[in-house]
């Protein structure tokens, strides 16, 4: 203790005997090096932050924070409140430990509700639990999509009766909070309400009802069927295949646009009509030229007097006389009879649905701050006309159309952001700045100190080396001096004479001379 006091006083008494401007020196000195080394740790040390939960409701954030505050855990809360962030190097080790004390506890209790059943409950609290749980363990099934924040499922399960007919049927009402970043699919609605359909007893589907946070009917079989049948199905379809097909058109005249004019500086919408009906027709045309199916030629020949044979005819009546030929006669007879195939051609053709029935194209330039006269604001548009109307195939006889405008844009929040952007990447360039030299004075201050320290050590051991001119030594007078006193004239004894006492000393003391020169020896090494 001692001792300690001893330094104190030595450096205070140092301290003192400094001149004003060299205390102010080291006073700032010393400040700066304590402003740079808290600087350095404080950025050093800061933990990166990462999430922890995400979309809680207050009620499940409060013990939480209280939990937090009472174990001194640091935290950060983003999204008024909604998430919670730790140090990175804690999350896995927090979010188990919450875990296991059952936070953040979810706003009912499942089926672990039955954990503690008491042997009076009766019927209708279990039924009532039974529905609870359900409903819960529904609940945490559907909020398990990304798309699907928090969720509420409502069950309407009617009582069971003697006779059937007397019973009603169960429905349900669902109510979802999505998620703004992550689009809720029409299958996945279809899952859900199938979902709760397939969990209670003779649930149908058409019994079920889904809705938004904003009160949209997401399925409702009351309002004209299911929303997503398979006709809806088809028909989002075909909506998505004519959207792909403007957006694919749009992006192909935005790039092309853009290389020409920078981007931003020109906007494309194009409105496509698609026929999706599917037909089919069939063709028969038939050949003139057909092919023989059968031939039948017929062939008969006569040549002489009188008959050739009796013939059934006036001569063979009884009573009747017939008459006879006589004379030369001749008989021919030919006959051919062609039975053609009916060539036909049948062509039967199906046209794919899709088909473009035309397309409708408005493109907007923009022209800037830059004065043009009318003419090369027509000529602009020409040009642009020309390019947009090879890049998507304009056919007027199809139907479509093309419009272009040159206009001057609107870049006031654009310019408000890239100032925004600009002020934090300034105030991020000064914060380093700032740290930058804060570092470099640091390590010019320890120049300086060190600068210092090796001159004051040459100035004493010049000091040293000196003498007055009555061979008194100079730092004997100075010490004297600094303490306020007078030196005797014992002390004033020349060089020489000091140096043949002293050696006279050593002689007759040797230990006491040993000493000495230790202590000088532990004082020169405390000045160096």
């Amino acid at each position: 203790m001692d001792e300690k006091k001893n330094i104190a006083e030595k450096v205070l008494e140092r301290w003192r005997a400094l001149s004003r401007p060299r205390q102010i020196v080291i006073a700032v000195i010393f400040v700066a090096v304590i402003v740079f080394f808290v600087l350095v740790f404080s950025s050093d040390s800061k933990p990166e932050y990462v999430t922890l939960y995400s979309n809680l409701e207050p009620v499940q954030a409060s013990p939480l924070i209280q939990y937090f505050k009472e174990q001194n855990i640091p935290y950060a809360l983003e999204d008024f409140g909604a998430t919670i962030k730790v140090p990175a190097e804690m999350a896995d080790e927090l979010r188990i430990e919450m875990a296991g004390k059952g936070m953040p506890f979810t706003q009912g209790l499942g089926f672990e509700i039955f954990d503690e059943e008491s042997l009076g409950t009766t019927d209708f609290e279990r039924q009532v639990k039974m529905q609870r749980a359900l409903q819960e363990e529904l609940r945490r099934t559907i909020t398990s999509l990304d798309a699907v924040t928090q969720a509420r499922v409502h069950l309407s399960i009617p009582e069971p009766r003697l006779f059937m007919r007397e019973e009603g049927e169960p429905s349900a009402a669902v109510y979802l909070k999505l998620n703004p970043f992550v689009p809720l699919k029409p299958e996945q609605i279809k899952g859900i309400v199938f979902l709760i359909a397939s969990s209670v007893e003779n649930l149908k589907p058409e019994n079920v009802v889904v809705i938004d946070s904003a009160g949209n009917m997401l399925y409702d079989v009351t309002q004209g069927g299911d929303v997503f049948s398979a006709m809806a199905d088809s028909s989002l379809k075909q909506l998505e295949i004519k959207r792909n097909f403007e957006m694919e058109l749009e992006r192909r005249v935005q790039r092309m646009l853009e290389k020409v004019f920078g981007a931003g500086k020109a906007l494309a919408l194009i409105t496509a009509e698609l026929d999706f009906d599917a037909r089919e027709t069939t063709m028969i045309t038939y050949d003139d030229q057909g092919v023989p199916r059968s031939t039948q030629i017929i062939e008969e020949s006569f040549e002489g007097e009188g008959a050739p044979m009796e013939e059934v005819g006036e001569a063979n009546y009884p009573g009747y006389v017939g008459i006879t030929p006589g004379g030369e006669s001749r008989y021919d007879r030919q006959e051919e009879i062609i039975n053609n195939e009916i060539s036909e051609i049948t062509e039967k053709v199906i046209a794919a649905p899709g088909k473009i029935m035309s397309i409708h194209t408005s493109v907007v330039v923009d022209t800037g701050k830059e004065e043009m006269t009318e003419a090369q604001l027509a000529q602009v548009r020409e040009n642009v006309r020309d390019l947009v109307s090879a890049a998507i195939g304009l056919d007027e006889e199809r139907g479509d159309s093309i419009s272009v405008q040159s206009m001057s844009f609107d870049t006031s929040f654009i310019d408000e952001m890239e100032a925004s952007f600009a002020k934090l990447d300034e105030e991020q360039r000064r914060k380093e700045v700032f740290r930058q030299a804060v570092l470099g004075g640091a390590v010019l201050v320890t120049l300086i100190m060190l600068l210092l320290a090796l001159r004051r050590r040459r100035i004493l051991r010049e000091q040293r080396s000196l003498v007055t001119p009555e061979g008194i030594p100079l730092e004997t007078l100075l010490g004297f001096q600094a303490m306020g006193e007078e030196p005797s004239e014992e002390d004033l004894v020349p060089a020489e004479t000091a140096r043949e006492r002293a050696q006279k000393l050593a002689d007759e003391n040797p230990e006491i001379a040993v000493a000495v020169l230790r202590t000088w020896l532990l004082e020169e090494k405390s000045l160096g």
